[in-house]
């Protein structure tokens, strides 16, 4: 049990960061007392939260944040180093030479996102504008970096602390954009198609699409959906599966038609969670995501809730709030899709805090670590260094207990073409495997 001393009335904020320091985190209790007498009086693990000197704990001292309400746009991050990661909020006095509580707040609650208002060309938070990615941070959880840091200090000032640490954990998951490359896509579509690839002298693509349409071979996408389960089933592992609605159109479904066979197929799927994957257009508008959450509820006759926005196309806090009011209770959608690595700075899922109203939520935030298309397209890499890539992020998961949360479409595991990918998923899949079965 560690004590903290915090000497102000609203506690909200600091029991939203010490819930993920030391009990996600850490795992150890942790209990805020605001009477100095209190305070004074404790013989175990004690945090003195407070510009005060008290010669009892280590002492932290308060920039601010967490003793405020609402969101400012904060212009002096006092940014620097400890123990070799990134930190900010820096104090010129204290044990911990930086608010370490109010940094996390910031990072966790995605404060920065409710002040600076650049974004992308889908109305995204702009990766450039990200403190952490400016900093070359993103791919560290500096969170749980700065948990364990705190951790070595209070087991020098209290030799009789002690942790139960988290276990690192590998999580599968995949969007299914796509699910068939060739069929249902109507005459004029598929016409289209085939004009395309004989422009182009692609011969071979012209005889797999009539051979598909013709039912003589099985659609790649379709197989590669087949073959994703029949894989886990294999290494005796489950995963999550986000399955889009809406309509079709550039950045929505490529099907002209809801695919009977595919609806079913969804239905047969045993000891895996099925969950939303919100359209394009869900994007600021909640009765279309409520919409598209009962049409794939009716479709697979079970509540569902878990879901992942299309192209992590979100804006914090409006999004989480609409994933609230829509009765999902755990949200994939954090991160970002043109740069892997750690979008709120943690590994471990954690409770969305939302900030304007100071209300901590039951909404449990997974932040996806590393997208398939984000090393692909977005970042260019070869398939070898991806691989690369990928086990660093895995890496960085495994130690500190954290979640290897990692996001594939079945469309980049389909095909002849993909051959090289489909190597880099399976290379990937057991590496991140093989880290639970390690030690530290």
């Amino acid at each position: 049990m560690i004590i903290i001393y915090f000497p102000e009335r609203n506690v909200k904020r600091l029991n939203c960061a010490g819930q993920h320091i030391f009990e996600n985190i850490l795992g150890t209790k942790f209990k805020i007392v605001s009477e100095k007498t209190d305070y004074l009086q404790q013989t175990g693990a004690c945090i003195n939260y407070s510009k005060e000197p008290l010669n009892h704990g280590l002492q932290i001292v308060p920039q601010g944040l967490l003793s405020e309400t609402g969101v400012r746009k904060i212009l002096n991050m006092e940014e620097f180093m400890w123990k070799n990661v990134f930190c900010f909020f820096k104090q010129e006095t204290g044990h911990i030479p930086f608010d370490l509580f109010s940094a996390a707040f910031y990072l966790l609650t995605s404060y920065e996102e409710y002040v600076l208002k650049q974004t992308d060309e889908h109305g995204r938070f702009d990766v450039n504008a990200s403190l952490l990615y400016r900093n070359d941070s993103l791919e560290i959880p500096l969170i749980d970096r700065w948990a364990y840091g705190l951790k070595e200090e209070l087991e020098k000032a209290y030799p009789d602390f002690k942790c139960k640490l988290r276990d690192y954990r590998f999580i599968s998951t995949f969007d299914i954009d796509h699910p068939f490359l060739y069929r249902y896509k109507g005459f004029v579509k598929s016409a289209g198609a085939t004009l395309r690839d004989f422009l182009k002298f692609d011969f071979y693509s012209i005889g797999k699409r009539l051979r598909v349409i013709s039912r003589l071979d099985p659609d790649p996408y379709m197989q590669a959906v087949k073959k994703i389960n029949s894989f886990h089933k294999e290494a005796r592992r489950t995963y999550y599966l986000f399955v889009l609605l809406g309509k079709s159109g550039k950045y929505g479904r490529s099907t002209v038609k809801p695919a009977t066979y595919y609806d079913n197929y969804l239905k047969t799927l045993k000891n895996i969670t099925i969950g939303q994957h919100p359209s394009y257009d869900t994007f600021l508008n909640p009765d279309l995501l409520m919409r598209e959450k009962k049409e794939l509820e009716a479709m697979l006759g079970r509540q569902v809730t878990v879901n992942r926005r299309h192209y992590l196309r979100i804006t914090c806090p409006q999004s989480f709030r609409e994933s609230i009011l829509a009765g999902y209770k755990e949200d994939f959608s954090l991160g970002f899709a043109k740069a892997p690595g750690f979008r709120s700075g943690t590994a471990i899922p954690y409770y969305f805090y939302d900030v304007e109203q100071d209300t901590l939520s039951d909404l449990l935030i997974r932040p996806t670590i590393m997208m398939d298309s984000t090393l692909i397209v977005h970042s260019g890499f070869s398939p070898e260094y991806a691989l690369l890539k990928i086990k660093q992020l895995a890496d960085e998961c495994k130690k500190s207990g954290g979640d290897y949360l990692c996001l594939w479409h079945n469309s980049n595991l389909a095909g002849r073409k993909n051959k090289l990918w489909k190597e880099v998923f399976t290379a990937s899949f057991n590496y991140a495997v093989s880290l639970e079965k390690s030690g530290c």
